[in-house]
């Protein structure tokens, strides 16, 4: 009765813990799966932003070339007005120049020492730059266009003695954003500098640019609270301040932190998962609470793509996109009242799972106690097979010696028992190696050398009890392959020059293989790096397939061993070294 109360309890306890890891499980299993198909989703929502943006940016990169081509074209037109001398052109002329032509301005650009200055110019803003040394990748471009007439550097649009980079800030103040044109053929003593306000290209970006994609997104999934470009070199970092010719600080247009779209949900976690879209270049999504509400932000880091053209105007951003979570909650509300439904059909379910599991039990002991008797009887039935052979060939031996005594012949005699005994101590170092896989492959090698003439040399120790982690059919095509190797190259030479010699041991939780032979003289270092390519092979027998060293390497790195070649005194030695557990 005792014992049958103890089961109940026991049972009834089974079924608690089942109940409750049961529910807690499918729970944060069901959790996983909407959070899971929140985040792919929102993935894929920034994937389609990033193809857009793509899209939208080639677009406005063709508008932004066209202007450029247009710029030489004004700039070659102006070269022919004005004299080549800048000290014979007027600032009025650049203006008249301006209006005739229909940009907003000219600047003529000469050396100053080793800087590079305005000298000329239809605005006057742009007079005040008297050094463009701050100007970066800019001032570089002016060197190469003053001193080879081309430009080399990577960004901004090349042509023939001509040079466009993106719109910009302009340094002097002058608008809010502008494209410049650069043009110098060396007939004259300055740069002709044509300038337009690139309000163009900022309505074409307004119509089809990053923001519209953004709030046509924003517009098309209610559950997504924001969409912001962050900029993936500026981004949580102090980006670096122009100044313009009024000493107004500004930012360039491609420095900004925020590229395109709003960054008001913030927090300061965001920078590390920022970088760690950068680092992994894979998704990174994670719930957070922001104002009292569960929100999902999602980072996903967008970098430049291969070059195209020599035009290359793209920096790398990371889309972020900060939606809703508290949809997924209310739908496990629900998942948890069809759980409570459940309940009841579990515990039954769970009560006849205990009772299957101890009738299990108990089949299960009794088929161990049987299976336990029949091994212990197979186990006694091979020693005493093993004992009646032993004693078998014990009595073969000793009556072949006294037949051998009895003749007289004491020399036969002796070279009998030396054969016994290198027999006896051959089994016996086998025995000794104390890893049946290996013991058994060193048993085969040594009738193979036999047959061969080869001199087969080999030691193993420490391998008792050792638990290697390692399949002990990978163990066996490791050695067997280096001593196959081995033997190959060995039956090149003449018999009595034919030596392998294999040595196993334990050093420092590493089981430690080597296997040496002799090597032909022609032998060269550089075949290191081929031996162990699949299809590699030196004979020429055509029976090689050159796979046996590959194999080899393939194993040992699966399992994070090395394996190390030398040659020295006519000998090569491969040492493999793979961590025990």
């Amino acid at each position: 009765m005792r014992i049958n109360t103890k089961v109940i309890y026991v049972t009834f306890i089974i079924v608690i813990l089942l109940l409750v890891t049961n529910n807690t499980s499918y729970y944060w299993y069901t959790k996983s799966l909407l959070t899971q198909a929140l985040s792919e989703r929102m993935e894929s929502t920034a994937s389609q932003i990033r193809t857009s943006i793509e899209q939208s940016e080639e677009g406005s990169f063709f508008v932004e070339d066209l202007i450029g081509e247009n710029l030489r074209s004004v700039a070659l037109y102006a070269k022919g007005q004005l004299n080549p001398d800048i000290d014979k052109v007027t600032n009025e002329q650049l203006v008249q120049l301006a209006q005739q032509t229909g940009v907003d301005g000219f600047s003529l650009m000469k050396r100053n020492g080793d800087d590079i200055m305005v000298g000329k110019s239809s605005e006057p803003k742009e007079l005040k730059i008297k050094s463009t040394k701050p100007f970066g990748y800019w001032f570089t471009a002016f060197s190469q266009l003053l001193d080879n007439h081309q430009v080399t550097i990577p960004e901004g649009q090349k042509l023939p003695n001509f040079w466009s980079g993106i719109y910009e800030v302009p340094a002097s103040g002058s608008s809010d954003v502008s494209k410049f044109g650069y043009y110098y053929d060396g007939t004259t003593n300055y740069i002709v500098c044509v300038f337009v306000n690139a309000d163009k290209i900022e309505r074409f970006k307004k119509i089809v640019g990053a923001d519209t994609i953004v709030k046509k997104t924003l517009a098309a999934n209610p559950d997504i609270m924001e969409i912001s470009g962050l900029n993936g070199v500026t981004f949580g970092t102090k980006p670096i301040e122009y100044k313009d010719s009024n000493g107004v600080p500004f930012i360039s247009v491609y420095d900004r932190p925020v590229l395109f779209g709003t960054y008001n949900v913030m927090d300061l976690k965001d920078l590390d998962y920022y970088k760690e879209s950068i680092l992994s270049n894979k998704p990174v999504s994670v719930v957070e609470n922001w104002n009292g509400k569960p929100i999902l932000k999602t980072f996903l880091f967008v970098p430049v793509k291969k070059k195209l053209t020599e035009v290359q105007r793209e920096v790398p951003y990371v889309i972020a996109i900060v939606s809703d979570y508290q949809s997924i909650q209310r739908t496990l509300n629900k998942q948890l009242v069809q759980l409570t439904l459940l309940i009841v059909l579990f515990t039954v379910f769970s009560c006849m799972f205990i009772y299957l599991i101890f009738r299990f039990i108990t089949k299960s002991r009794e088929t161990a106690v049987k299976s336990t008797q029949e091994m212990y009887i197979q186990n006694v039935d091979l020693m005493f097979a093993t004992i009646r052979s032993q004693r078998h060939d014990f009595l073969n031996h000793v009556q072949t010696m006294y037949a051998l005594l009895s003749k007289g012949k004491k020399e036969d005699q002796m070279r009998y028992m030396k054969e016994l005994i290198e027999e006896i101590n051959e089994v016996n170092d086998i025995i000794r190696i104390g890893h049946p896989a290996i013991a058994a492959l060193i048993q085969a090698k040594i009738a193979l050398a036999m047959r061969t003439k080869i001199d087969f040399n080999y030691q193993f120790t420490g391998l008792e009890c050792l638990s290697l982690g390692v399949k002990s059919v990978d163990i066996v095509k490791i050695i067997g392959n280096l001593i196959d190797n081995a033997f190959d190259e060995v039956n090149q030479f003449p018999q009595g020059e034919r030596e392998v010699t294999v040595n196993g041991w334990s050093e420092l939780n590493h089981l430690k293989i080597s296997v040496s032979n002799p090597v032909q003289p022609d032998f060269q270092v550089e075949d290191y790096n081929q031996m162990f390519s699949i299809g590699y092979s030196t004979k020429v027998d055509g029976e090689h397939q050159g796979l046996g060293l590959s194999v080899v390497k393939e194993r040992i790195e699966y399992y994070k061993g090395t394996i190390e070649v030398s040659v020295e005194d006519g000998c090569i030695c491969f040492q493999i070294s793979i961590p025990m557990q």
